[in-house]
Parts: structure tokens; C-alpha cells; sequence
């Protein structure tokens, strides 16, 4: 997921500390080499993400965007100034806008906050903070991480990791705080390994087997998954990926997915032979090139009730890569090929028998349903994707209230077909102004008008309106009255 790295840049880092070498550095300086580290590490790691450094005081200020270019986000570094005093809501507000212009809300984030510590504001960090316990931090799902240039003790008997702790609970506890020093005098050489163990456990990429009969091979997923999340719990997503069958493109159409994530294969560094990778058979490119071949995905089981396809997909005209689409849990996610535990292999299809018009006679998807329910393609739908479709609907109800009651069954078919569709799009204040409508048209029904008419038209006002809350499959009846209609 894309990262920010944001560095605080208050007065309070211009402090200065003296080396066990005699030198003496700032905590900005620090917070430079912390940057800078965790840049070259996290680009070996994760060589797909995207970086962004932020830097901070009062003033919030990206110093680099969204970008990949290593070069880029390390020439960046050098621009840190000192500011004055840290407004750690005046970053929060920021980060907000800065991340949904950029990736919108739905994207989950990492944000990693080098500090010392000092930050202001803290009680009023959260632009939505309220009394109430879904107050959120950030806009969109973060993982946020503080590194404080400070020793744990000095940190506690300040304060400071008191109010990061009321931040991470503003954060619905998704992050970690850490601090990078065990003394005042350590050399910045000194902090990396606490850096390095900071990134091994909290940015590992995934990895997997791919695995169809005796062939399998490593991979790494990107994004990363762990979780599988189900109807009631959260499902661990398994370290074996196993394809249990292939499907057609045209069979499985456009299913419902979840997430997508490239699936890339691991090649094993070996220094003492530079060849092995071009050598070595590689499963990942066999399965690549038949399924793009033949046109067809591979069914593949992530968890005990979970499942996904993995397809080719095509990043440009010259690169294609193989990615996993994650279903929603179930074996009956994508509803027209059936319950998965009854999918068999091909080879057990009946023998095709030839149709009167030349072709074969073979089970094809979607698979029918054996109850025999009616599917809702059987009827006509309504489609109100333009004003003129409502607005022909209507007319069509009011040119029937103009024969009542010869049409009482058309029009209340109709009427009945237009309350379903006002339901099916939330579409409740259309019931209403039926129903007005039909008030307006029995009271300027002429003299000459059937007495049934002006009985039908108030009895089908007064249900319509009384029915938004009876369910979409409730049907007004007609009004059953004594009259009888004599043709003239």
C-alpha cells in the first residue's frame, strides 16, 4: 500500500547531541539518515509501492510526491527546514486531503511519523473528534507508525508516549510506537539495526506456493494479504495457493471480486551462479502462457471457504503478468457457475449429442437451478436511466385511469410494476407523488365517468401510499365493488 513518510521539522530537532565519536549531530540530521534508510530498505522490500515524504511543523509541506524514483525521494531529503512549533492536527488535516486527492478513501495507507516526541495539538488531532467511540483519526484505513528520535524513559517521565498512545487509540490502535535511542551519545550508524527490525516486522511482503498437481513454484503477492475476512470472522489465507480446476473466460464473465494483486514469482539469488534463474523451469510462465493461450483462469482455493482466479493480464502491449482476483467468501460466490463443491472435470461430460440444427447438446454454464425459480431476466425490468423512461411509465398508468374500470387489471398490473421499481432504487417519494396523482385525477374525473372509476382510483391512492413498508413482492388488488358496467 502507498506509504508517507513524514518528518517533523519543529525547533525542537535542532537540538543537538554529542556522538561517542566527539561529533555532534541534530535530530533533524537524524531524522534525515531515518528517512533515508528507511527509503532504501523499504525499495529492495517492496519495489512496487509508492513513497510520498511529508514535512511538518506548523505548516504541513510535501516535499516529494507519490513517486517510485528512489533518486527522486533521496535528492528530497536535502530540502528539511527548521520550522517552529509541531501542530500535529494541522498534519492530520493535511494527510487527509493530501491522500484523498491522491488515492481517494478506500485505499488503506501507511503513514510513518519520525518525531521527537513534541508534537502540539494532540488533544484536538482528530478533525472528528467527538465523545463518541467510531471517531476516527484519518479519513481512510492507516497504519500509523511514530519513530522518536528519544530513549523510552525520557519519553514516559515526559509524557510523550502517553499522548501517542491516546493518538493510536484515535487510530483505532493500527500502528506502533517506537523510539530509536538507547542513549544520547550514540553514533546515527547506531540506529539503523533498530530500523531494520522496525521493517522486518511490520513490512514483510507475502509469500506463497502456487500449486496445480506436482507443479508449483514460489510467489509473492502484491498488495500484501493475510486475511481473508468472512461473514463472522477473519480467515488466514493460506500459504498454499492450490488451482483446483480451469474455466472458460466466457463462462466466468464479469464475476464480483473483492481485491486484485499481482502474483510475481521469487527468484531464488544464488551469487555463485548468475545463470540459474534463466535456466531454471519457472512454473508461473507455463501457467501464464496457456491460460492466455487457451482463454481460459485457473480456479484457485486461498482459504478453507474462499476462493479466486488467477488470469492473465495484460499492464501494456509488451507486459502481461499473472494476477489473483479474490472472490467473497463462499462456494457460491459467483451465483451462474453453481455450488463450487459440485464443479467436476470436463472429461466426465456426457458424450455430445447432435441437435436437429447441427450443433451439440452439452451442459453449459450458467448452471440451472433445480428448484426451477424464476429468474429475474424472465421479466421485463424497468430501466429509468433516462427521464423519459419514467415519465412514459407514468403516462401509461394515467391513459388507463382514463378507461376505468374496463382496464382496472392493466392498470393495476402497471401500477403494481412501477411500485416495485420505485422500491428496488429507494425511489420512495415517487409512491407518494403517485399517489397525489391519483387523488387529483378521481376528483376531476367528469360526470359522465363510471361510479367504479372514482372507487378505484381513491382505493389504489390510498394503498399505494399505505404500502412503501409491506416489501417489494406485496401487490395491491384491485377494489372489489357491486357495480355492474353495462356497455352503452
Amino acid at each position: 500500500m502507498p506509504t508517507v513518510i513524514a518528518i517533523d521539522c519543529s525547533f525542537s530537532l535542532s537540538q543537538l547531541s554529542n556522538t561517542s565519536d566527539g561529533n555532534s549531530v541534530s535530530k533533524l540530521k537524524l531524522a534525515g539518515i531515518c528517512c533515508l534508510e528507511i527509503i532504501e530498505r523499504l525499495s529492495e522490500k517492496l519495489n512496487l509501492e509508492h513513497f510520498a515524504i511529508v514535512s511538518f511543523s506548523s505548516n504541513v509541506n510535501v516535499i516529494c510526491d507519490f513517486t517510485r524514483d528512489i533518486s527522486q525521494l533521496k535528492s528530497s531529503i536535502n530540502k528539511l527546514t527548521l520550522g517552529d512549533k509541531s501542530t500535529f492536527r494541522q498534519f492530520v488535516s493535511t494527510t487527509n486531503k493530501f491522500i484523498r486527492k491522491e488515492w481517494g478513501c478506500m485505499q488503506p495507507c501507511n503513514i510513518i511519523v519520525i518525531t521527537d516526541g513534541r508534537l502540539d495539538g494532540l488533544q484536538e488531532a482528530s478533525p472528528h473528534a467527538s465523545s463518541s467511540a467510531t471517531a476516527q483519526l484519518f479519513d481512510f484505513d492507516c497504519q500509523l507508525y511514530f519513530l522518536c528520535l528519544e530513549t523510552a524513559s525520557n519519553m514516559r517521565t515526559s509524557g510523550c508516549y502517553e499522548t501517542m498512545e491516546k493518538i493510536m487509540e484515535q487510530n483505532r490502535g493500527h500502528g506502533s510506537i517506537h523510539t530509536l535511542l538507547k542513549s544520547y551519545n550514540q553514533l546515527p550508524s547506531d540506529i539503523l539495526p533498530t530500523i531494520k527490525k522496525f521493517l522486518d516486522d511490520n513490512f514483510q511482503s507475502f509469500h506463497a506456493v502456487v500449486q496445480c498437481g506436482s507443479l508449483k513454484t514460489k510467489v509473492t503477492l502484491y498488495p500484501k494479504v493475510n486475511k481473508v475476512v468472512t461473514y463472522d470472522e477473519e480467515e488466514d489465507f493460506e500459504e498454499i495457493l492450490e488451482i483446483v480446476g480451469f474455466l472458460n473466460i466466457s463462462d466466468l464473465g464479469n464475476a464480483p471480486v473483492t481485491s486484485r494483486h499481482l502474483v510475481l514469482p521469487i527468484e531464488d539469488k544464488n551469487p555463485n551462479d548468475s545463470t540459474a534463474t534463466k535456466t531454471q523451469p519457472c512454473f508461473t510462465v507455463l501457467l501464464h502462457g496457456s491460460l492466455k493461450t487457451e482463454n481460459k483462469v485457473a480456479l484457485v482455493r486461498v482459504a478453507a471457504n474462499s476462493f479466486g482466479i488467477i488470469s492473465s493480464w495484460n499492464d501494456n502491449k509488451t507486459k502481461s503478468n499473472l494476477v489473483l482476483s479474490l472472490f467473497t467468501p463462499g462456494f457460491t460466490c459467483v451465483p451462474w457457475l453453481g455450488d463450487f463443491r459440485y464443479l467436476g472435470p470436463a472429461s466426465l461430460l456426457p458424450v455430445p449429442m447432435t441437435t436437429k440444427k447441427g450443433g451439440t447438446d452439452l451442459p453449459t454454464f450458467p448452471a440451472q437451478n433445480r428448484k426451477g425459480t424464476k429468474r429475474s431476466y424472465a421479466q421485463p425490468t424497468v430501466a429509468w436511466t433516462r427521464p423519459t423512461g419514467l415519465q412514459t411509465d407514468v403516462q401509461k398508468i394515467l391513459r388507463s385511469v382514463k378507461k376505468l374500470p374496463e382496464k382496472s387489471q392493466v392498470f393495476y398490473k402497471d401500477l403494481n410494476r412501477l411500485r416495485r421499481a420505485a422500491l428496488a432504487f429507494g425511489f420512495h417519494e415517487l409512491l407518494e407523488g403517485i399517489s397525489q396523482l391519483l387523488e387529483r385525477e378521481c376528483i376531476q374525473l367528469p360526470g359522465t365517468a363510471h361510479p367504479e372509476a372514482a372507487l378505484q382510483l381513491s382505493h389504489a391512492a390510498r394503498e399505494l401510499k399505505a404500502s412503501v413498508n409491506l416489501g417489494y413482492d406485496y401487490n395491491l388488488e384491485p377494489l372489489k365493488t357491486d357495480f355492474k358496467f353495462h356497455n352503452r
